[in-house]
């Protein structure tokens, strides 16, 4: 009798403990779910679509962004974080902060480009060319398998899985495959650098498929298609870890009237 109820108190002080462990994690901002890297069912962490150190050069002096959005008087609006959703569990969110994120902050603290931006300028670096391409490759993973309406553009189709396994074995494979260039944008006026980050977009390169991203006054450029776009191949990151980096005026960028246009509307037509 007695060794029956240490049993029944045993049981339930164990439903108590599970109990307040689902509440402390919900309170720490996780929920249940399928990790979309590993696929193993776990806690999962309300964490950034894009690292937080990537709009770090934007945040204003109280720690906010300002969101283009073409809405309101001034078609911006002022963002405390960035984009946020339960994708993956704690422990790929640490591997990926520890195996990319960290690598790719040490490194491009110490080749990231100045102002102003001079014409002709080139970055020639050497990099760790896994750790630096599956670092965007990342990037754009977590675009691709996010549900928010803002990154609905990014559909990656059966490349999402494949790039998914690449990040998980540390295979960024070689130069070609997903090739990864970068284009410093600054202004053709006076060479500021662009401080703006932008949603990815699918964009035609001599009719094959590319995602471009903007992050650290950079335009980020990921072939998806195999072949052609031979512009950006040859500027496109190396197997032994060759980074260059050449410059291009914002004001001359393709999708600039789409972005820009949506500023520009309110200041010639503000709201009442």
């Amino acid at each position: 009798m007695n060794w029956l109820l240490a049993v029944g108190t045993a049981k339930r002080n164990l439903q108590i403990y599970l109990v307040y462990r689902w509440e402390a994690l919900m309170k720490r901002g996780m929920k249940h779910g399928v990790c979309r890297l590993c696929l193993e069912e776990a806690m999962l962490q309300n964490s950034h679509i894009f690292p937080k150190s990537v709009s770090k050069p934007i945040r204003g002096d109280k720690g906010h962004m300002l969101e283009i959005t073409g809405e309101g008087r001034y078609g911006t609006k002022p963002r405390q974080d960035g984009y946020k959703e339960h994708l993956l569990c704690s422990a790929c969110e640490t591997f990926c902060n520890d195996e990319y994120e960290k690598p790719f902050n040490a490194t491009w603290q110490s080749i990231a480009p100045t102002n102003p931006w001079k014409r002709g300028q080139v970055i020639q670096a050497k990099v760790d060319y896994v750790k630096f391409k599956l670092f965007h490759l990342l990037n754009l993973f977590r675009a691709s398998i996010s549900t928010l309406p803002e990154l609905a553009g990014v559909q990656l189709g059966p490349h999402e899985d494949v790039l998914r396994k690449m990040i998980l074995k540390g295979d960024a494979g070689n130069s070609q495959r997903y090739a990864v260039a970068g284009l410093v944008l600054y202004s053709q006026v006076d060479g500021s650098l662009l401080e703006a980050n932008f949603h990815p977009k699918r964009m035609l390169r001599e009719r094959r498929t590319s995602y471009t991203m903007f992050y650290l006054n950079t335009e980020w450029i990921v072939l998806i298609s195999d072949g052609g776009a031979e512009k950006v191949r040859r500027l496109a990151l190396q197997e032994d870890g060759t980074l260059m980096l050449t410059g291009h005026p914002w004001q001359q960028h393709p999708i600039r009237d789409e972005i820009f246009s949506r500023i520009a509307d309110k200041e010639v037509n503000p709201s009442p």
